[in-house]
């Protein structure tokens, strides 16, 4: 019997020409690892019934399980059936119960069934219909005599994940030959990939041998992946874990689906601590991060978008002399700016700042991308200064991620 490990095709014109962002193969790779089964390689076609029965018999060749999105839709150019029924020469023919089904949820919405409702509910002999409880096209499952199987997914991604994890999941479970694989992503900010590498190489000695790690830079900070398979992969993955931490220290600020505003408003309530935001070349983006969180209404007062000198002056109390000695992008602008937020609103920290985001505006003493963040609280007011590229959008986002990574950073220390 073919190995089981898996390989990911995602159907669509619309992902060959960056129209839509492929998120369905990156969910369903994570999901299969997490079932402990391997991929081993993800790929896209068009809408071409040839191309994709290729990539289906290919992906068969070099696995036991493919799954495939897109292409289960009512249109003509929606040929994923068709192309199925092709690879194991097999007939389309319509099943009555999932026209009934289409029918129903059309009558339930006031609305007449659709024109191609027959082409969605249309099965290649020898699939198993697998229920859509959030659509109309049903998902399709199909097992070979050597144990070979193919899944047929509709492209549509809240559609496609709950019939995974409805149906798909527990006929995977029930599936021989799993891996016990273990992941984990720790997430760091303010640190770049190659001083995390350096660092997790000096404590390779302590790693179980058998422990991958990948390094995944983003915007200011690395996500580092550990994996362990095999025996009792979950206590070696915490062992892998506990090392990592201990050399990074407070780098590591969470794991897999941790977020820096959220790491950071657990420290504030925990803390029993509130914050008020100043931005310049932010534009409010610190703001907005943090209140992403639900219930971030309990530590966020509030901020100001100080983007005028003006508005420095008259709604954060900046002196009109420092700006005219330091520039808006100073240390003691950025300081006065987190001192007057936290005093204008009432909070226990203030936060500020303030940068040349570009692509205009820099100096040769002040290039772009100079950005100095502010932070106050009762016994100290103290700046950093970051440098970074060209990009308008990235430096926004990198000074957003930097300045709450600072709060959380002296948050720590205290």
């Amino acid at each position: 019997m073919t190995k089981l490990v898996a390989s990911i095709v995602t159907v669509g014109e619309e992902l060959l020409v960056g129209q839509v962002l492929d998120t369905n193969a990156a969910y369903l790779a994570a999901e299969l690892t997490r079932l402990g089964i391997p991929v081993v390689r993800s790929w896209t076609v068009g809408d071409d019934k040839e191309a994709i029965r290729g990539a289906l018999a290919e992906s068969m060749r070099h696995g036991r399980l493919t799954v495939l999105t897109g292409g289960l839709g009512p249109t003509p150019d929606d040929v994923s059936r068709e192309a199925a029924a092709a690879l194991i020469e097999s007939n389309l023919s319509v099943d009555t119960a999932v026209l009934a089904a289409i029918e129903r949820r059309f009558a339930l919405l006031g609305r007449d069934v659709p024109a191609g409702s027959e082409r969605v509910a249309s099965v290649p002999d020898g699939f198993d219909v697998l229920p859509n409880s959030r659509g109309t096209a049903p998902g399709l499952w199909y097992e070979a005599d050597n144990g070979s199987i193919v899944v047929l997914l509709p492209g549509v991604p809240h559609e496609m994940r709950a019939i995974f994890s409805e149906h798909v999941v527990p006929r995977i479970r029930a599936l021989s030959g799993r891996t016990v694989i273990a992941q984990r992503t720790l997430q760091t900010a303010g640190i770049g990939e190659t001083t995390v590498q350096r660092q997790i190489d000096a404590i390779s000695h302590l790693l179980d041998p058998d422990v991958v790690v990948a390094y995944l830079p983003r915007l200011h900070g690395v996500r580092i992946r550990l994996t362990v398979t095999g025996e009792e992969a979950s206590d070696r993955l915490d062992a892998a874990e506990r090392h990592v931490r201990a050399k990074l220290g407070t780098a590591v600020y969470g794991c897999d689906d941790d977020t820096l505003e959220g790491i950071l408003g657990d420290l504030l309530k925990r803390r029993g601590l509130t914050v008020a935001v100043a931005e310049s070349c932010t534009g409010g983006l610190v703001l907005h991060r943090l209140t992403n969180i639900s219930g971030a209404s309990s530590y966020v007062m509030g901020g100001i978008v100080a983007y005028s000198n003006v508005i420095k002056q008259h709604q954060l109390g900046v002196d009109g002399d420092t700006l005219k000695q330091f520039g808006a992008v100073s240390e003691p602008v950025a300081m006065q700016m987190a001192d007057g937020v936290r005093a204008r609103l009432g909070s226990d920290v203030g936060l500020s700042v303030t940068g040349i985001a570009g692509p205009s505006g820099g100096t040769e003493e002040k290039p772009v991308g100079t950005v100095w963040l502010g932070y106050a609280d009762d016994h100290d007011t103290r700046a950093v200064k970051h440098q970074f590229g060209r990009d308008r959008r990235r430096n926004k986002d990198k000074s957003a991620i930097a300045a709450m990574n600072f709060m959380r950073q002296i948050l720590l220390q205290s």
